[in-house]
């Protein structure tokens, strides 16, 4: 069996619009927005040259994706195809802006012909498709079936299907160096009502700093240190409550010096200020199940270099939503009690008694 037909089966696995009755429009319309993803990729390039180093990593994961929805329009519409494609690799790579017009050229008449009903043209659009996309992957310098590969990859990391999340990145280290498994926080607020503060306390103790929402339009980010949490609780991972809470793996100097440090610290902060921008155009989440794609892609690449660069995508959305929940629930009651039960992968907000 071929990779292309391989690609082809878990491609249709993963198929969220199967079953809409406008199934073979969407994926038309997504084959022709990834071909302009691609076109799009080289365009940058050029305008930016060596000021753009994503590319060739942007451009790969555009070129899977086009695949995506290549394959899946191929077996809904144009059944036996994929079979008869030649898969070896492109002769003469030419004159790479023509062929990029071409690939652009031939996805717009795939999208004609869905919208036409034409088979006949449906199936000569595809493999006019086929053929300039990869004179487009030869001119690049792209592998098609190792673009398949890090498209399923990337799924897999985003849909899967059975979510067994990542082990506790420190279930190695001491006791004493490790996140309490079960324990709470307190979050309770005080100040004045024209100027908020929370006051974190764990175990009796106040730890880390009175928190305002540090802007002229209140939005209840004083509650952000949730966020924390739910990283800790939902990836295993949060460098800025192991310093609150003095559990740096001191033992272990790599650890302590690259997991545990302040410019590990620095990046989760960053993280939870975006995710934090982005929640309050959409209503920090509450009617959505879940997160834009683009957003957890950017916070993969905040995390190269990692240990929470292994966790997949799925993990990270679960602990924005989580985490966002639980912040809806503190802002609501005005403080709370927070349980964090790393084992059991949970965050309760109760009332403060």
């Amino acid at each position: 069996m071929s990779w292309l037909i391989e690609f082809a089966a878990a491609a249709e696995k993963t198929d969220t619009l199967a079953g809409k009755p406008d199934h073979k429009e969407i994926l038309a319309a997504g084959l022709l927005g990834e071909v302009g993803g691609v076109l799009a990729e080289f365009k940058k390039n050029k305008r930016e040259g060596p000021a753009y180093p994503l590319y060739k990593e942007r451009l790969v994961d555009e070129v899977g994706d086009t695949l995506w929805y290549f394959v899946r329009l191929a077996d809904v519409d144009a059944p036996g195809l994929l079979s008869t494609l030649p898969l070896g690799a492109w002769g003469d790579a030419g004159d790479g802006s023509a062929r990029n017009l071409s690939l652009g050229a031939a996805a717009g008449r795939v999208l004609e012909a869905v919208q036409r009903s034409s088979q006949d043209g449906l199936r000569t659009a595809l493999l006019d498709t086929w053929q300039c996309l990869r004179a487009v992957a030869a001119v690049a310098g792209v592998e098609l079936e190792a673009a398949s590969r890090l498209n399923r990859d990337k799924i897999a990391s985003r849909w899967q299907t059975e979510k067994k999340p990542h082990a506790l990145f420190d279930e190695a280290s001491p006791e004493q160096e490790q996140l309490p498994r079960l324990f709470t926080i307190d979050f309770i607020e005080r100040g004045t009502p024209e100027r908020p503060q929370i006051l974190l306390r764990y175990k009796d103790i106040n730890i880390g700093d009175r928190i305002t929402d540090n802007i002229a339009d209140p939005d209840g980010y004083r509650y952000h240190d949730i966020f924390h949490f739910a990283y800790a609780v939902y990836l295993g991972w949060s460098p800025v409550l192991r310093s609150l809470l003095r559990s740096k793996r001191k033992s272990d100097r790599l650890a302590d010096e690259n997991q545990d440090g302040a410019r590990a610290a620095i990046i989760e902060e960053a993280i939870s200020a975006i995710v934090f921008s982005r929640a309050k155009r959409v209503g920090f989440f509450e009617k959505l199940q879940q997160v834009d794609y683009d957003l957890l892609k950017s916070i993969q690449e905040f995390t190269k270099g990692y240990e929470v660069a292994v966790v997949p995508v799925w993990q990270w959305e679960e602990a924005i939503l989580e985490g966002f929940r639980a912040f809806r629930q503190l802002k609501e009651l005005k403080g709370g009690r927070v349980t964090l039960h790393l084992n059991a992968r949970q965050l309760i907000v109760e009332r403060l008694r």
